[in-house]
């Protein structure tokens, strides 16, 4: 099992994952300018950014079970790789470069995250450290953008941004570095670790009241777990821009208004490290219903002039949003009897990450950018039933199990 502090560096990882790929996004509109793109063409990055990202996700998956695989150098690689793109990327002179850039970005974060929650899942039996590495990934997302609108703001051009975000995922990546290596440890335990490591593999931990669930509950999960990532992914990367385009914010203005759905999602996430969830179904559906209303306020007619109703709005989607992914993992895990439907839904984020963004765009490209939130409450809707869909079909099974062994 990895030491506490190999698995500490595995989750700050993830808050360099972060940020490497939420640093675009506020800048959107930036580069629509200076490369002459239409925004939506953006769609375009954010669909091969993430098809990178799940390609080398299943890709480093499938060669996991190879006993030589340096799966920790490959965590520090993929941080090192970000770190040195991220330091040239508002020196891009042209669009197919940008996408050049992304795509390399997103295939290091599939790296960074898969390696990383496999190593952290696999040396903990505690559901306490996937909450942690959630809170870590939001806190680089909320880091990018409102130091990417703080440096707008302080009118520092966007070159010498790249520099900066650059450098601190560059230290992030150093850090993360020392704590997995531990070079002020002797070679005997470092060795040992190392034997450890090697034969680690992905086991879900089952808990027990989950029955006889069948194939279908699964479908309605894996429903429900894609068309969340759909609209968690939307809002990452589509709502500055909405902000900025449609309600006229300045962009410094409209990067601190996602941070603060990041914030949301942070502090919701960072909750339930001390919290446990005891009942997935309902806290599922009261999250649900946190981000419906979240939604509800942003597509009112008087959200069209901003103010603060805006900002109150996007913080409380955040902390909607913030147990959902790990929650349904829990539930999964719960559930079901049959381990490798875990990786499947684990899968399913993935496939949400990477179509998400080119729905919304497409959609938005034919019914317009203000459309925005109805299209986010659409998509909520489709996580709304099937979570309903999931817990009915699951619930009865359930009752059947608990009946036959009280019998």
């Amino acid at each position: 099992m990895l030491n506490t502090v190999r698995r500490s560096g595995l989750v700050i990882s993830l808050a360099g994952f972060a940020i490497s790929v939420n640093t675009l996004p506020a800048l959107v509109t930036w580069f629509s300018a200076r490369l002459g793109v239409p925004i939506a063409s953006f769609g375009i990055i954010f669909l091969l950014q993430f098809a990178s990202y799940t390609l080398c996700s299943l890709t480093i998956g499938k060669l996991h079970a190879s006993r030589k695989l340096p799966l920790l150098g490959l965590v520090i690689g993929s941080l090192a790789l970000s770190s040195f793109l991220l330091f040239w990327v508002g020196s891009v002179k042209s669009f197919a470069m940008l996408v050049v850039v992304m795509i390399l970005v997103g295939g290091a974060g599939g790296l960074i995250e898969s390696i990383g929650t496999t190593l952290i899942t696999s040396s903990s039996g505690s559901n306490r450290m996937l909450y942690t590495s959630q809170f870590f990934y939001c806190l680089g997302a909320f880091l990018a953008p409102l130091g990417i609108g703080l440096l707008l703001h302080l009118n520092i051009s966007v070159p010498v941004i790249g520099y900066i975000v650059g450098i601190f995922s560059f230290v992030i990546g150093l850090v993360v570095t020392l704590l997995v290596y531990q070079p002020w440890r002797a070679k005997g335990e470092e060795k040992a670790t190392e034997q450890v490591e090697e034969r680690v593999e992905v086991v879900a931990k089952i808990e027990g009241g989950g029955g006889n669930s069948t194939l279908i509950a699964f479908a309605f999960l894996f429903l429900t777990m894609v068309s969340y990532v759909v609209l968690e992914s939307s809002v990452a990367n589509w709502f500055a821009v909405y902000v900025n385009d449609v309600l006229g914010h300045p962009i410094a203005k409209a990067s601190f208004a996602l941070s603060l759905y990041w914030i949301g999602m942070g502090l919701s996430r960072f909750f339930f490290l001390f919290f446990p969830i005891k009942h997935h179904a309902k806290t599922l559906l009261i999250h649900v219903g946190m981000m419906l209303v979240a939604l509800l306020i942003l597509i009112l007619p008087i959200m069209n002039s901003g103010g603060v109703a805006v900002f109150i709005a996007i913080f409380l989607l955040g902390v909607g949003c913030g147990p959902i992914w790990p929650l349904l993992i829990e539930y999964c895990s719960i559930i079901f009897n049959q381990e490798h439907l875990l990786m499947y839904l684990v899968g399913a984020g993935s496939i949400g990450a990477l179509s998400g963004p080119v729905i919304s765009s497409t959609l938005f490209s034919k019914f317009g950018l203000n459309r925005l939130m109805i299209i986010l409450v659409a998509y909520l809707g489709v996580v709304l039933i099937s979570s309903l869909l999931t817990i009915m079909t699951t619930r009865r099974p359930a009752l059947k199990h608990i009946h036959t062994s009280d019998a």
